[in-house]
């Protein structure tokens, strides 16, 4: 294998696929990413054999077709620090000489032959989404996944489409936050099904939010595949148990409040400051156009203050976690949002737009 390429679209795709590559495996053949150079186009593809993912740049000047397997750590930094617009890369057997300026760096590798190839999914439903939009709603959701290895079960968002608009879900059992996207077309599926937090974290560091390209997401009996331009990832499916996200969204509230969502923000990270470093909590009480938050540390002090807000029905009191409100209020740039809750025992609905609902358990008994 013989080629010439340019360096930034180079380092681009090496950088996309590179980070599939698990640093630490019982298979050290994984912490390479496979090259493949033929009919002037230039493929990436790593995998740690539960994600895979693969791109590929074109009009690369290429005098040997072939493949070559390149560490991906290594490769990838050493692409980073090079500044010549153009690099030349030649294969010898196992190893790959890089030639850049008047640097020559030779990078040694496994047998492209004995690399995992990229899997085939048994594919039983399509699903089309703007993809910017589709990575929109990653970041409104994913926040909300539990994290925790024991809780498998809801480690990953839920994908649920219904053959007229697409759910994306995510929730840790303390608080859910779901977003939705009408579908075009006459065909649209109707199917459910869990991806692991890792692989759309990964879908979302490669494609742009501000995309205007359609996302293809191919679905099988136990894997997912996402396609946007050269693009693909493929992820094993996590495990389908997931909780009845639509029972757990209140329907009814004693007390509705609209507030000015960047007021509420910038007052409650200051009042949050003092919340108690072992229970963070912040007390709202809500009565007759104001909403006053207050948080206690015995070791440090207390914060008090209040915000104009328009409060509609019983109004009250209940303490939430700062930290799971800001959470919220980072990913939504709604101007006003709305707070429907009953009492400290019930969830807190928190309307962050036409499309985007979360819900949050009070702290009960404070």
């Amino acid at each position: 294998m013989k080629l010439l390429c340019d360096r930034q679209q180079l380092h681009e795709a090496f950088a996309a696929v590179s980070s599939t590559a698990p640093t630490k495996t019982p298979k050290p053949i994984l912490q390479n990413v496979m090259l493949r150079a033929e009919d002037d186009v230039c493929t990436f593809f790593a995998t740690d054999n539960e994600m895979s993912m693969r791109t590929s740049i074109h009009h690369v000047k290429i005098d040997e077709p072939g493949s070559v397997l390149l560490p991906a750590k290594e490769t990838s930094a050493l692409l980073r620090e090079l500044d010549e617009a153009t690099i030349a890369l030649e294969r010898k057997e196992l190893r790959c000489e890089i030639q850049s300026g008047s640097g020559s760096y030779v990078l040694v590798g496994d047998d492209p032959d004995m690399f995992p190839k990229l899997p085939e999914i048994d594919e039983k439903q399509t699903i089309e989404v703007p993809a910017g939009r589709f990575i929109d709603m990653i970041r409104r959701t994913g926040f909300a996944a539990a994290r925790e290895e024991t809780r498998y079960a809801i480690n990953g968002l839920l994908l649920d489409c219904n053959g007229e608009r697409l759910s994306v879900v995510g929730t840790d059992g303390r608080r859910l936050s779901v977003t939705y996207q009408h579908l075009e077309g006459d065909d649209v599926p109707t199917i459910k099904f869990v991806v692991p937090n890792r692989a759309l974290a990964s879908l979302g560091r490669v494609v742009p939010d501000e995309s205007e390209e359609t996302l293809r997401i191919r679905v099988g009996s136990n894997q997912v595949a996402f396609a946007v331009g050269d693009l693909e990832l493929v992820s094993q499916l996590a495990e389908d148990r997931f909780p009845d996200y639509e029972a757990v969204i209140p329907k009814v509230a004693d007390t509705t409040i609209e507030v000015d969502r960047g007021l509420f923000e910038r007052n409650l990270r200051r009042v949050a400051i003092l919340s108690s470093g072992d229970v963070r909590m912040v007390r709202v009480q809500f009565d007759k156009g104001c909403l006053a938050m207050s948080a206690e540390n015995s070791r440090v002090g207390r914060a008090d203050l209040s915000i104009d807000a328009d409060i509609r029905g019983a109004g009250g009191a209940a303490a939430f976690n700062p930290d799971f409100l800001l959470d919220a209020l980072k990913v939504t740039d709604t101007e006003v949002i709305r707070i429907d809750l009953t009492d400290d025992s019930t969830p807190a609905k928190l309307t962050l737009g036409e499309a985007h609902t979360y819900v949050l358990m009070p702290i009960s008994g404070s």
